[in-house]
């Protein structure tokens, strides 16, 4: 069944892009479209600052003559990430809207706000030095000389 939908999905996407013509013109602003030459300057741009994008060539029988052979898709790999998934699960409660005026879909939403890192962050800037006279100040250890350090005590 899923390869059905699949096929007709495929069909009607193949219709879709006949039809639509090539943006000659930047409507980037309006309505958040590139043209090919704006495709290819992003592009370029990203691969040029973040090592782990390129661009790929493709399969020759899925090649767009709007793009150059060697720049038909972007695609990245190693991507390192520092946290496991199961720590970057969604949980709405750590969404806060930023409001932004003048923006009528209402702002931003930042998603990690109240996230583990965000309440570390707070609980570090809260934190208040004891009072000197609590802190024990460590001995003293006698200074170790070392074959490319010389020290003279006399």
């Amino acid at each position: 069944m899923q390869n059905v939908i699949n096929t007709v999905k495929g069909k009607a996407l193949g219709v879709a892009e006949y039809l639509t013509p090539i943006l000659k013109e930047s409507k980037f602003k309006r309505d958040g479209v590139l043209t090919p030459e704006e495709f290819v300057a992003a592009g370029d741009h990203l691969v040029h600052h973040c090592p782990t994008w390129r661009w790929a060539p493709g399969d020759a029988a899925k090649t767009k003559p709007y793009l150059p052979p060697e720049k038909q898709f972007l695609i990245t790999k190693n991507v390192p990430c520092y946290r496991r998934c199961k720590q970057m699960e969604y949980r709405s409660e750590q969404e806060l809207v930023l409001e932004s005026e003048g923006d009528p879909d209402g702002g931003w939403v930042d998603t990690h706000h109240f996230s583990d890192s965000a309440i570390l962050e707070e609980k570090v800037a809260d934190m208040a030095l004891e009072d000197k006279s609590s802190i024990q100040t460590p001995r003293t250890v006698p200074a170790v000389s070392s074959p490319g350090n010389s020290t003279s005590d006399g």
